[in-house]
C-alpha cells in the first residue's frame, strides 16, 4: 500500500467491486459481507461499503529532522488528527505523540487526519534538537520569531497548554484580540505551522534579524 500499513483483510459489501469502483488491487483475502454489516461494525456513520483491517505499526524513536511537530498531552482525537494533517500539509517530516496524548491511531483521530497520518513517521517523543514551545502568553509572536532552523514545534493540552516547566528552548506566541483567551490548540498548530512553512520558503523576515 502507499501508506505503508500491512492490509490484514479486506470487508466488501456485495455493491462493490474494488478494481471497478475503486481502482484499486489488494493483495490480501477479500470477505464479501451482507448489507448493513459494515455500518454495525464500523465507527462511521455512513461507511463507504468497503473495510479494511491492518496492522498498526509500531512508534519508533525519530532521527534529526528539519521540522517535526510534538504533541505534548493533546487529548482530543480530533484535535490530535487536525494537528497531524496541518503538519503534514506544512511540510512537516514527523509527528510525536508523547506520554499523556491521544493514541494516534484512535479511529476519530485517524479520520480527523483525512490519510495524513499515514503519510509522516510517528514516534513518541520529537528528535534532538531546538525545541519550540507553543503558548499563548510566552515568548516572541511567531510571525517575528525565526522558525527557518531545525526545529520541532511543541503543542500542549487543549485545557491547560504547554507546562510551563516544559522541555522547550524558547516559546512563540500568536498575537491576539484583548478580549480572547486563547486559540484552540488545533488551530494555533495550524498557525505556527503554516508560518514555519512560509518563513522556509522565503528566508527570515528582516525584523528576525536572521
Amino acid at each position: 500500500m502507499v501508506a505503508g500499513l500491512e492490509i490484514v483483510d479486506v470487508f466488501v459489501e456485495p455493491v462493490i467491486d474494488l478494481w471497478a469502483d475503486l481502482g484499486v488491487s489488494i493483495d490480501a483475502p477479500t470477505w464479501t459481507v451482507g448489507d448493513g454489516v459494515l455500518a454495525n461494525v464500523g465507527s462511521v456513520v455512513t461507511p463507504q461499503g468497503v473495510m479494511a483491517t491492518a496492522r498498526i505499526p509500531q512508534l519508533a524513536p525519530l532521527a534529526d529532522g528539519d521540522f517535526a511537530v510534538e504533541l505534548a498531552g493533546v487529548a482530543d482525537p480530533g484535535n490530535a488528527g487536525t494537528i497531524v494533517r496541518s503538519a503534514v500539509a506544512a511540510g512537516a517530516q514527523a509527528v510525536a505523540f508523547s506520554p499523556g496524548s491521544v493514541d494516534p491511531w484512535n479511529p476519530k483521530t485517524v479520520r480527523a487526519s483525512a490519510g495524513a497520518l499515514f503519510r509522516v513517521p510517528l514516534a513518541e517523543a520529537g528528535p534532538e534538537g531546538e525545541r519550540v514551545g507553543a503558548d499563548p502568553y510566552r515568548g516572541v509572536p511567531y510571525d517575528q520569531a525565526d522558525l527557518t532552523g531545525p526545529l520541532t514545534l511543541v503543542v500542549g493540552n487543549e485545557a491547560h497548554g504547554l507546562e510551563q516547566t516544559a522541555a522547550v528552548d524558547r516559546w512563540v506566541s500568536i498575537p491576539m484580540a484583548p478580549d480572547i483567551e486563547s486559540l484552540n490548540v488545533a488551530s494555533a498548530a495550524a498557525v505556527i505551522c503554516f508560518e514555519i512553512a512560509r518563513q522556509r520558503r522565503a528566508g527570515p523576515s528582516p525584523d528576525t534579524g536572521g
